[in-house]
């Protein structure tokens, strides 16, 4: 009897305590959402705004030896401003053709963005013209190459400037019957404002996005090229841009596969995302190759042509991984991969309210983001010439990782809070995220 007097008396102390324990774990978990919330609010846009906003030019310096640091280069010059104005005017123009248009993924508010789909057509007709320049402006390649950090000043002004236009747009003549609640200024412009504005007839971040910075890419690697090549070509810096050139040619094949990704989805035009194609992609994503002109690559042509092969093996299997889940959408489920009928669960989307199913065959039932991995490993490849010349020409690669898996917890968050207890089966179903069985 005693000893059941004293478990009666030991029970009602055992629940209190846990219900102290669940109260602390609230009020820690209230404050963290809180700090997170400040951190993003309030510290992130400026911070943002004030570091990657120079560090552009900065490192276009740094890549060219014996090139001081000028004032009037943040403005651009003559030059650079004819050549944005023309690039940009150019970009324009092939959104503007009548022709195919593709439809993306309707929001949540019901709107669908509508976009060109002639991107293939427009990357093939920018390269070979840009080539074709070369024989009535033999240094043209020299000529971008030597006013880059003029070029960057340009873009910065230009970008900075369109996403003051959006912020306005935005807040005060918005497109869309979409609600958004009141935000610091700072965080509206680095955030944006709109998921899918249009400004001269085009969506804005297609033109941004897909025929700004990514054709930019492809024209700066290039001329990259042909600059530090002018006594021959170096066999380091030519597989950096066979790897890259396979990458975006990938990009624009699968263009309408882009527009449901969360950049486009999930991000809205604000100075993240549009200053971050028209500036950030054109200064830093080609740094590799920037950096590569004045420090020639090191590598012998059977090492060259080993990471070439390499890197183009990897882009290919980066692009079979994303055309598996293209094809299991376009077919309903009624596919095969890796040789068997490909298996799916389903879900149902707490957003559309509508059924949805979730793919467990092929490489995503091997990982939910091997994409990004094999997107890493084909940036540390073209990074890769620069060995030996420290840490700079790895510097896309270290940012790329930070990038991805950023981007990969960002989608599973919004992968949640679209299936909630779907995605957690899904989960348990694909455990790993970018490394089987590591993470």
């Amino acid at each position: 009897m005693a000893a059941k007097k004293k478990q009666k008396s030991s029970a009602p102390v055992t629940s209190s305590v846990e219900k102290k324990t669940s109260k602390a774990e609230k009020k820690g978990s209230e404050a963290w959402k809180r700090m997170k919330t400040i951190v993003h609010n309030h510290v992130v846009p400026p911070l943002f705004l004030v570091f990657f906003t120079p560090i552009v030019q900065v490192l276009a310096l740094k890549a060219i030896p014996g090139i001081p640091f000028e004032w009037d280069r943040i403005l651009g010059n003559a030059y650079s401003w004819k050549v944005v104005t023309i690039f940009l005017s150019w970009a324009l123009t092939f959104l503007l053709i009548p022709g195919r248009t593709f439809e993306g993924p309707a929001t949540s508010f019901g709107y669908v963005p509508v976009y060109a789909d002639n991107g293939l057509f427009y990357y093939a007709t920018t390269f070979i013209t840009y080539l074709g320049l070369h024989f009535v402006y033999p240094n043209l390649s020299l000529d971008i190459y030597h006013n880059m950090p003029y070029i960057l000043g340009s873009l910065n002004i230009f970008a900075l400037a369109l996403c003051l236009i959006l912020l306005i747009m935005g807040k005060w003549r918005p497109q869309t019957s979409e609600k958004m609640p009141s935000a610091p200024i700072l965080l509206e412009f680095y955030r944006g404002m709109e998921i899918h504005p249009r400004l001269l007839g085009v969506d804005v971040k297609q033109w941004t996005n897909c025929r700004v910075g990514m054709m930019a890419w492809q024209i700066l690697i290039v001329a990259f090229l042909i600059a530090g090549g002018r006594h021959g070509v170096n066999p380091g810096h030519l597989a950096n841009v066979v790897i890259q050139t396979f990458y975006i040619t990938k990009f624009y094949y699968w263009e309408t596969g882009y527009f449901n990704t969360l950049d486009i989805t999930l991000d809205r035009a604000g100075y993240y995302i549009c200053w971050g194609c028209l500036v950030w992609v054109p200064g830093f994503y080609t740094y590799s190759s920037f950096y590569l002109v004045a420090h020639p690559s090191t590598l012998t042509e059977q090492a060259a042509f080993f990471v070439a092969l390499l890197g183009l093996f990897i882009v290919a299997v980066n692009y079979r991984i994303d055309y598996e889940k293209q094809l299991f959408r376009a077919t309903n489920g009624n596919c095969r991969l890796w040789g068997k009928p490909a298996k799916s669960m389903a879900a149902f989307n707490q957003i559309s309210k509508r059924t949805s199913t979730l793919l467990l065959s092929g490489f995503w039932g091997v990982g939910r983001h091997l994409n990004y991995t094999f997107e890493i490993i084909a940036a540390f490849l073209w990074c890769f010439p620069g060995y030996g010349y420290g840490i700079w020409s790895f510097l896309y690669f270290f940012f790329l990782i930070g990038l991805l898996v950023h981007r990969c917890y960002r989608d599973e968050e919004k992968c949640s809070a679209k299936y909630g207890h779907f995605w957690n089966d899904y989960c348990k179903r694909v455990p790993y995220r970018m490394i089987p069985y590591v993470f």
